[in-house]
């Protein structure tokens, strides 16, 4: 909560068609995991945190360090090395190098337990239409440390690098993906 703000993006359709709910093998290498959909989080968050230092610079602290707290080994994982088992997971991994590509924003991976990370797990699962904060308000009772938070909006062309990795295990211009996504990052809403 330092930086006061919160996302929710609901999976399309097409991607948890690809998840263990719906798909029991992996036979045609379709099968996303959770320590990609993970991973896929853990950017968002770092896109986030760069957006926020980037509105708010600190001339002492021209380099800051984002903590990122994850509870996926595995994502936390390939934060900071590299995925070497999955397309997808190796796509990601393009994609938040091309992030950090020219982003004073560096980042340091912290582990958090499920226990711990209660309040991201309930937002990850409150269903609601992406741009109404209707399911949100039971979350706002039950964790009132959230009212002076503001929802964080990725941008679509963060959403669409990120379905690319996931989906089509791709990454297509990683220096347009820079520019793109690091100057038009999202907007915030309260």
């Amino acid at each position: 909560f330092d930086m006061e703000f919160w996302w929710y993006i609901e999976w399309p359709e097409e991607v948890r068609r690809t998840t263990l709910i719906y798909k029991r093998r992996n036979s045609d290498g379709s099968l996303t995991s959770i320590n990609v959909l993970e991973f896929a989080g853990m950017i968002i968050n770092y896109v986030a945190s760069s957006h926020y230092y980037r509105s708010r610079p600190d001339p002492t602290d021209p380099f800051p360090i984002v903590r990122l707290f994850g509870d996926n080994s595995t994502a936390e994982s390939w934060m900071t090395k590299t995925c070497t088992s999955s397309l997808a997971g190796r796509a990601l991994g393009r994609l938040l190098c091309a992030l950090m590509l020219d982003n004073p924003v560096g980042n340091d991976i912290a582990h958090v337990t499920s226990e711990d990370n209660d309040l991201a797990d309930r937002i990850s699962r409150f269903k609601s239409n992406s741009h109404s904060l209707r399911g949100i308000a039971p979350l706002i009772q039950d964790f009132p440390r959230l009212r002076g938070c503001k929802r964080y909006h990725p941008s679509s062309q963060l959403i669409s690098s990120i379905m690319d990795a996931i989906l089509r295990k791709k990454l297509l211009d990683p220096l347009a993906v820079n520019r793109e996504a690091l100057t038009t990052p999202a907007s915030t809403s309260t």
